[in-house]
């Protein structure tokens, strides 16, 4: 290659990273509320009461680009970032129904709920279900 190649090509890779580092960049969202799920997802039933797991999670409102999206946030632990209290802004990022939360350098994913996820803790659904079930409140 000629110099002047060679100086184009490298200035078209320095230029293609910069577009794709900058549509990496994590965005803004606040958290508007916070629900938690203290004891967890409904594994079973005993007759007509559930059985939960045990595990807490959170779903969370973002408010992000004018519209509220509620994503859920898995613990197996209990362990909530002090980051994400509601009232804060949290680096995201969005894609396809996944959103991607920061808390610092840790990256946690956190998918979009539907709110058809849950069922009523008062009587088992019909059918089997075999994942663990979200009570509706």
């Amino acid at each position: 290659m000629t110099r002047p190649v060679q100086r184009l090509f490298i200035i078209a890779l320095f230029a293609a990273t910069a577009i794709l580092s900058a549509a990496e960049t994590a965005q803004t969202a606040k958290i508007v509320a916070i629900k938690k799920h203290g004891e967890g997802r409904i594994v079973s039933w005993s007759n007509r009461s559930p059985i939960f797991d045990g595990y807490p999670f959170y779903d969370l409102t973002l408010e992000w680009k004018g519209k509220k999206y509620v994503v859920r946030y898995e613990s197996m632990t209990g362990y909530f970032p002090k980051a994400w209290e509601a009232g804060h802004e949290v680096p995201i990022k969005h894609e396809k129904g996944l959103f991607t939360l920061y808390n610092g350098d840790e990256a946690t994913p956190a998918r979009e709920v539907n709110p058809h996820d849950c069922v009523e803790a008062s009587s088992p659904p019909a059918g089997f279900s075999p994942m663990p079930q979200v009570p509706c409140d």
